[in-house]
């Protein structure tokens, strides 16, 4: 009973210091203060410092000597995380169109379906979780979880880095509210790329799931470049992927 209720306090904390931190309800920078949360969830400190960990693991935390700090922003490793995450991208989709078995499949159709639901329900945070849980399904089918691994944490410093560039925007919304213009058409666009590359997938085509990969990531990528950069076009968003099958 005392390990099931020290997970269930574990679980409880993170996704509330996790929510917290990608609503920017905690700031970059902010000191993880151990002791308010104790008293705040009446917890000890061995599941919030687990939570901790598991941040930490998401790159959402970072240890600073004795305490832990809410990861910062910093905008001039902002080109370096468009290429790796193009790139590793579209490795991921290509191993994913290769390597999917059906019970993959019916995953990422599942997770494409729920995030079809939420474009007019939930809040910006919820469609990230699940934009986040579609891609790490694909990340899945791929069968390499070294790059899963490196893509989820990419991924999570994207959706962080966008929720500081549009939290004003969308934070403003509540539930089922109707949505502005510009946002709703970026979803829809989403949502179509979304079905795409789940056909591409489903019918194993390799070379049309890597194209697919980078026609997405350059509308995420088009939308906060546009934010944060005024719309230049320096930074490049499509490097060279040479691909070299091993001997089977």
């Amino acid at each position: 009973m005392t390990e099931r209720k020290r997970a269930r306090d574990g679980n409880r904390v993170y996704q509330t210091l996790r929510n917290s931190i990608l609503r920017l309800e905690t700031r970059p920078g902010a000191i993880i203060d151990e002791a308010s949360i104790a008293t705040k969830h009446s917890v000890s400190r061995t599941p919030i410092r687990e939570a901790i960990i598991q941040l930490i693991s998401e790159g959402l935390v970072v240890r600073d000597g004795r305490v832990a700090r809410v990861a910062s922003f910093d905008f001039d490793e902002v080109p370096r995380l468009f290429d790796a995450i193009i790139i590793t991208s579209r490795m991921i989709h290509r191993l994913a169109a290769e390597n999917r078995t059906d019970q993959d499949l019916e995953t990422i159709k599942e997770r494409h379906r729920t995030f079809e639901a939420l474009i007019s329900q939930g809040d910006g945070v919820q469609r990230q979780d699940a934009n986040l849980a579609f891609h790490m399904s694909i990340a899945a089918a791929a069968r390499n979880r070294y790059f899963a691994e490196f893509y989820e944490h990419l991924l999570y410093a994207f959706s962080r880095l966008s929720r500081a560039a549009f939290s004003s925007d969308e934070e403003t919304q509540i539930c089922g509210a109707v949505l502005n213009e510009e946002l709703s058409a970026h979803l829809s666009e989403t949502v179509r790329q979304h079905a795409q590359i789940v056909d591409a997938i489903t019918a194993r085509d390799i070379e049309e799931a890597d194209r697919l990969a980078i026609a997405h990531q350059d509308l995420a990528a088009a939308r906060l470049k546009q934010r944060l950069f005024g719309g230049s076009s320096s930074i490049k968003s499509k490097p060279a992927l040479a691909i070299q099958r091993s001997a089977r």
